[in-house]
């Protein structure tokens, strides 16, 4: 069935158990589509997943309202990520230093980015081709991410730089006991009105 009918049957139907049924096949419209999903895993309806095939995500994910994944490489979305609303993650770029045409070639350079794990994605970040950002790292809402983060940095600004450092210590010793709580795990309490449509 269409997706967009999909969608619209989903808000329209006024019996909550074919809701869920509506919402559920919207769900396995996407998760099918995408290279790998872990557990816990929620995607925003509006998000929008250009070559889903390659993009990977782990466990305990939230992909938020209007992220923009445009995957002609490979995302690779660890585990414990949060990606709020409005980020766009590009993993290719025009050669702009191209001595014949302007202002860049029809090639295009195509770059992986990865998330290692365990990250928070301030909303309408951009994340450009070739960045890995660490085990840890956040990146400020509105920063744009031109390179590779470190592990547990705090970066923000356009373009990002690091502006403060997560507790190592800390985060290591968490880490290993696996005491991360994020969307789609039993201790996180929702706000009032709040849907996850794309949940597997």
């Amino acid at each position: 069935m269409n997706r967009n009918l999909l969608v619209f049957l989903a808000k329209i139907t006024p019996v909550k158990r074919l809701r869920k049924k509506f919402r559920s096949q919207i769900q396995n419209i996407n998760f099918d589509k995408l290279g790998a999903a872990g557990s816990n895993v929620v995607i925003r309806r509006s998000a929008n997943l250009d070559n889903a095939p390659n993009i990977f995500l782990g466990n305990d994910c939230y992909v938020g309202e209007h992220v923009r994944l445009l995957a002609l490489g490979k995302i690779k979305i660890g585990d414990h990520v949060a990606i709020g609303e409005r980020v766009i993650v590009f993993t290719g770029n025009h050669d702009y230093k191209s001595p014949d045409m302007f202002p860049y070639s029809y090639d295009v350079i195509i770059q992986d980015v990865e998330f290692a794990g365990d990250n928070w994605i301030g909303a309408n970040s951009i994340i450009l081709p070739g960045v890995r950002i660490g085990k840890g790292a956040v990146v400020g809402a509105g920063a744009v991410v031109t390179k590779s983060v470190p592990d547990c940095a705090i970066v923000g600004g356009n373009p990002a730089r690091i502006i403060g450092w997560r507790d190592k210590e800390n985060y290591e010793k968490k880490a290993g006991d696996n005491q991360f709580h994020l969307v789609g795990s039993g201790k996180v309490t929702y706000i009032a009105g709040y849907k996850s449509e794309l949940k597997n």
